[in-house]
């Protein structure tokens, strides 16, 4: 933190004036939203009230229905995560089915590494790609995904550069990368450190993962 250092001859007015222009140069502090299952504000109208560096912070319990699955960050740095750090207290069951597609969270639209998804899990999602994560640029920190469904990447599809680590797959199906599928562009990475992966099947190639 810097120390700002004024001349003693100025009037108060100045360098309070002054004081604060300093402050407010250093950047405001990150705003963090809390949600609640079944209370007002659902996790994706959080999300739409922050800008980047902002935290949405999920309560424990299970999140349900529009507003808490097929979540999007709209190209967004911030961070949605669990208030208690646990993922097992802190669930969005997509309650999807082969009929009724749903996904938890969708990062297409700009998102880059400080795009944060920690501590959640994510069960019953199925959809094209995948039924927990679908995104180009993301890290996923200590989620765990769950009899999720996909084409390729059941628990997630990384199709650019992500860091996905200390996740648990377990028991998620997709056509390709059961657990997870890594289809990086030409000159791209991803690291995936640190996972778990449980009974996750494939029809072709990678019940765990696929690269």
């Amino acid at each position: 933190m810097k120390v700002l250092s004024l001349p003693l001859s100025l009037p108060l007015i100045q360098i309070l004036i002054l004081t604060m222009i300093a402050i407010l140069a250093t950047g405001a502090a990150a705003e963090i939203y809390i949600v609640e299952p079944g209370g007002p504000l659902t996790i994706q109208a959080a999300i739409d009230q922050c800008v980047n560096g902002d935290v949405v912070e999920l309560m424990d319990g299970v999140y349900t229905g529009d507003g808490n699955r097929d979540l999007v960050f709209n190209g967004k740095e911030i961070t949605v995560r669990s208030a208690s750090g646990d993922p097992t207290t802190c669930i969005i069951d997509c309650e999807a089915s082969d009929s009724e597609n749903h996904r938890g969270f969708t990062l297409h639209g700009g998102e880059t590494l400080d795009s944060i998804i920690e501590g959640i899990t994510i069960t019953r999602g199925n959809d094209g790609w995948s039924g927990g994560v679908s995104c180009l640029y993301a890290t996923i920190r200590n989620c765990h995904f769950i009899d999720n469904k996909g084409s390729e990447g059941g628990g997630i599809t990384m199709r650019e550069e992500g860091v996905i680590e200390d996740c648990l797959f377990v028991g998620n199906h997709a056509v390709s990368g059961g657990g997870v599928s890594v289809c990086c562009t030409y000159g791209a990475t991803a690291s995936v450190t640190r996972c778990t992966f449980i009974r996750n099947t494939a029809d072709e190639y990678g019940g765990g993962f696929r690269a």
